[in-house]
């Protein structure tokens, strides 16, 4: 896998420092500064102007043993021990000036790298990548954006790419956008041997270190919709292509109402044209018919093969699709005590239909509500197997900075898996606050099921937040 682009990682930083100098500097002048008009008596100085600058990091160090069973060809792989370090940063400033117009522009950047201590025959010592890197220009009601971004929701689902998206948002409530770029490839594409399971041009891969080109990697789309407070609609298009074919051509809409001050209802609907078909609709009812009774009802369809590329062999595997139709309730018959329920009917194409539901008792158990129990029975009825299921969870403050949860599972199979007619999971966490800043996690699992005899499992997490301020009662 080949290394982080360095000239990337070295704008990174140097933007970072750059708008970090710059905003220590508009504060000394402020300090420094006071205007003479702001001395005479009566007279109002004149606003500061600011940019809004927020930077935010994160650090796990991860120890672990594993091993690859089976490995090539059913060999068996020696256990290895794996010690990696992720760092994740991310930088946002907003309403940064331009020589022509004030607070006209935003910018993004998130990064992630990894250091894998130790040696490793599979994973490069060093790893990383830029997740988003864009710059934003806002005058009006128009704007653009530039750099790696992404596309979300609607025919997009999701799309991240670099290229430029424009939009517009008008008075009344309309707004549009449109987007184009190159798609951006994830960098398991690129590990050395892998090959993309499902992908039609796996039989024309020749050298499996080659890096794939973008030129014909790229996305296109646009939505327009109207939104408020109490009403809004949008339709969506949206096309990609994997070397140059057709990997997706969708057209989505969605919408929402607010019905009345108890209840609100919604749906959306993703439509693939080079298939004719629907890929998936959802709609929904939430209703608060009682100011201690909650009540929601859903109906969602999907075809899962059409949510695969086209150029995906997968994708004509099955053409298989499912309804499912159900709803939730919950009752707060109690300050300290509520119950829930929910449950689901699923139709299956060519298939005996299923179902799933679920019925739970949340209890807060004495009076300075430290201690929290949750009990729940679910069913589960599948095509070719079902099972029972018990859960019970349990939250105890001992102290007001120490948490303890404990957590137990069973599951009571319809038929057996792998001679098992049942499995079970046991867990538990220790949350010690040390400090404002400073977090300690203890936790531990231990597991039956037909996919392990006895698992058992443990974890330490420290956490520290550097620019964290004094907190009171956290908990």
């Amino acid at each position: 896998m080949p290394s982080p682009d360095r000239r990337a990682i070295a704008l990174l930083v140097l933007v970072a420092f750059a708008l970090t100098a710059a905003t220590a500097s508009a504060q000394a002048v402020e300090r420094r500064g006071t205007p003479v008009a702001a001395s005479s008596e009566g007279a109002v100085p004149p606003p500061t102007d600011r940019l809004e600058l927020s930077a935010h990091g994160e650090t796990y160090l991860q120890l672990f043993r594993r091993a690859l069973l089976p490995g090539p060809n059913g060999a068996l792989v020696e256990a290895e021990e794996a010690a990696p370090l992720h760092q994740y940063v991310g930088l946002e400033a907003r309403d940064i000036d331009t020589p022509w117009r004030k607070d006209s522009v935003d910018l993004e950047l998130s990064s992630w790298g990894r250091a894998w201590l130790g040696r490793s025959e599979l994973e490069p010592s060093f790893d990383g990548d830029v997740q988003t890197a864009s710059l934003r220009y806002h005058q009006g009601p128009f704007w653009v954006r530039l750099g790696r971004q992404q596309a979300g929701g609607g025919a997009a689902r999701f799309a991240r790419f670099d290229g430029v998206m424009l939009g517009a948002e008008a008075g009344l409530g309309w707004f549009a956008a449109a987007y184009g770029g190159f798609t951006v490839l994830p960098r398991w594409n690129q590990r050395p041997g892998y090959h993309h399971l499902g992908n039609a041009a796996d039989s024309l891969l020749r050298d499996p270190q080659a890096e794939p080109t973008r030129s014909g990697n790229w996305v296109t789309g646009g939505r327009l919709g109207y939104g408020t407070a109490r009403l809004s609609a949008s339709a969506s298009a949206h096309e990609e292509r994997d070397a140059a074919l057709l990997s997706h051509r969708s057209l989505g809409i969605d919408g929402r109402a607010t019905l009345s001050d108890r209840a609100s209802s919604g749906g959306s609907a993703l439509v693939e044209l080079d298939a004719r078909r629907l890929a998936n609709a959802r709609l929904w009812l939430d209703t608060t018919p009682h100011p201690l009774l909650d009540v929601s009802a859903e109906f969602f369809r999907v075809e899962p093969a059409l949510l695969l590329s086209r150029q995906s062999v997968l994708s004509v595997f099955s053409t298989a699709n499912y309804s499912e139709l159900g709803g939730s309730a919950t009752w707060r018959a109690l300050p300290e005590l509520r119950l829930e329920t929910n449950g689901y009917v699923e139709l299956y194409h060519a298939a005996r239909a299923g179902a799933r539901s679920e019925v739970a008792l949340r209890l807060l158990v004495d009076r300075s509500r430290q201690t929290l129990l949750r009990v729940a029975y679910a069913r589960v009825l599948a095509s070719d197997n079902g099972y029972h299921s018990v859960r019970l969870s349990l939250s105890r403050q001992l102290q007001p900075r120490l948490l303890s949860t404990l957590e137990a599972y069973g599951y009571f199979y319809d038929r057996p898996i792998l001679g098992y007619v049942t499995s079970s999971v046991y867990a538990g966490t220790l949350a010690y606050q040390a400090l404002d800043a400073l977090d300690l996690m203890l936790g531990g699992s231990v597991a039956h099921t037909p996919y392990a005899a006895f698992d058992a499992e443990a974890m330490l997490r420290v956490s520290y937040a550097f620019d964290a301020a004094p907190r009171r009662n956290r908990w």
